[in-house]
């Protein structure tokens, strides 16, 4: 049988190959990449560009959401800077102005305008009557004012319906007093009555003592003396080394000296008559105040009973979603110094017992700032003692730019029966 043959190439001699270490161990070549995984690569690489992009996105909006909370937390805690103008003047006659159709100026009432003249920037007031004309686009109303508004005017309805002291406004004979607070003298208005249980007026956020022009005529003619008070960090008014707002949770402080002065003068009673945070700080000083004897009852008028609800309110007006007020609650209260739980009054009154005094309390359904849910829910669970006067579609505050007589009707009676 023929023998096999080995190939030439098989009997060269052989070289024997180094032996591998650890350190050098071969490295299989890499296989070729096929056209899915270079798929996969730059979807994994896009994926990881688009993941960094919108990082950085949500960052900065994050960011520019903060500025802007940053910003309108100013606003409520330096409350007494220019209030933002939000129409214009359409035209003007004498004794009439037409405006934008808003739902501000087709508010039935009494109402105050605003307007600043476009040259000066000096800003005017006068008053707004009733609705004389309207369509889709327009609305027309009396309008008393001392320098009528020019066209194109930037302008805003406001519920303060005078904007000077009570002489000017109203032709009443009053008193600029102070009374001793712990900061030094806090100036008020004193209107002189026959009545021994006087009223003390609390303006709320930024309003000013004006606000209780409104109900002074008629608590002047029951009778009652009226104390219309400032409160620390007012104009005019000492100013604490924050100059900010706390929400009640220092200014109960000076109300609780308006009332020493009230008694020091010849008041054998008061009565608290509070608008929105001049409600919270008048629940705040009953709640702390070593003595209240001296209050025989509570008016209240749209009061910032829960701070959250009231934020929680603004922000949704604004149209933001629901996490981005507990962000603004948590900024208002960095720059204010105040945890809002410690002016709840909702939850205050619910530990103590409910309110002492009777209360009188008026909101209206159309409060975009201080929920009217708040007010109803103090009046549901304290029905003995919590009067609510419901005023449809009334705005805030705006209860008695509404209807004046039905104000004024339940005011005398609430009066008549608790002093």
């Amino acid at each position: 049988m023929p023998h096999d043959r080995t190939p030439p190439e098989a009997t060269a001699p052989k070289t024997a190959a180094p032996e591998a270490t650890a350190q050098e161990a071969p490295r299989p070549e890499a296989a070729p990449e096929t056209p899915a995984s270079g798929h996969r690569t730059r979807r994994s690489r896009l994926r990881r560009r688009l993941l960094a992009g919108l990082s950085s996105a949500l960052v900065l909006a994050l960011g520019a959401t903060t500025s802007l909370l940053w910003l309108a937390a100013g606003k409520l805690v330096h409350p007494m800077d220019d209030t933002p103008l939000n129409t214009s003047i359409v035209a003007s006659a004498p004794g009439t102005v037409t405006l934008p159709a808003t739902t501000d100026s087709r508010y039935t009432g009494t109402f105050g305008l605003i307007w600043q003249d476009k040259e000066t920037g000096q800003r005017h007031h006068g008053t707004l009557g009733p609705v004389l004309a309207s369509d889709d686009d327009t609305v027309t109303r009396e309008l008393t004012a001392d320098t009528p508004p020019v066209p194109g005017a930037k302008a805003k309805v406001i519920v303060t319906v005078w904007n000077s002291d009570p002489k000017q406004a109203l032709g009443l004979d009053y008193q600029d007093v102070t009374y001793p607070g712990k900061l030094g003298p806090m100036p008020a208005w004193f209107l002189p009555g026959t009545n021994t249980t006087w009223v003390i007026q609390v303006h709320g956020l930024g309003a000013g003592r004006a606000a209780g022009l409104r109900t002074m005529p008629q608590l002047h003619d029951l009778g009652h003396p009226v104390l219309d008070i400032t409160y620390r960090n007012d104009p005019g008014a000492p100013r604490d080394s924050s100059n900010t707002r706390h929400f009640g949770d220092t200014e109960w402080r000076d109300l609780d000296a308006a009332v020493r002065y009230a008694r020091d003068h010849g008041a054998t009673g008061v009565v608290l008559l509070g608008h929105s945070m001049g409600g919270g700080i008048v629940e705040t000083y009953l709640q702390r105040a070593a003595d209240t004897s001296a209050v025989r009852a509570v008016v209240l008028d749209s009061p910032a009973l829960d701070y959250h609800a009231t934020l929680d309110t603004i922000v949704a007006g604004l149209g933001l979603p629901a996490p981005v007020a507990a962000l603004e609650a948590g900024i208002v209260g960095l720059r204010s110094d105040v945890d809002f739980d410690d002016v709840d009054a909702l939850a205050a009154n619910q530990r103590t017992g409910g309110p002492k005094q009777p209360v009188l309390l008026f909101h209206g359904t159309g409060d975009t700032v201080v929920p009217y849910a708040t007010s109803a829910e103090f009046a549901h669970d304290w029905p003995n003692k919590v009067r609510l006067v419901t005023v449809e579609r009334a705005s805030h505050t705006g209860a008695w730019n509404a209807d004046p007589n039905a104000y004024a009707k339940e005011l005398a009676a609430f009066l008549a029966l608790h002093t």
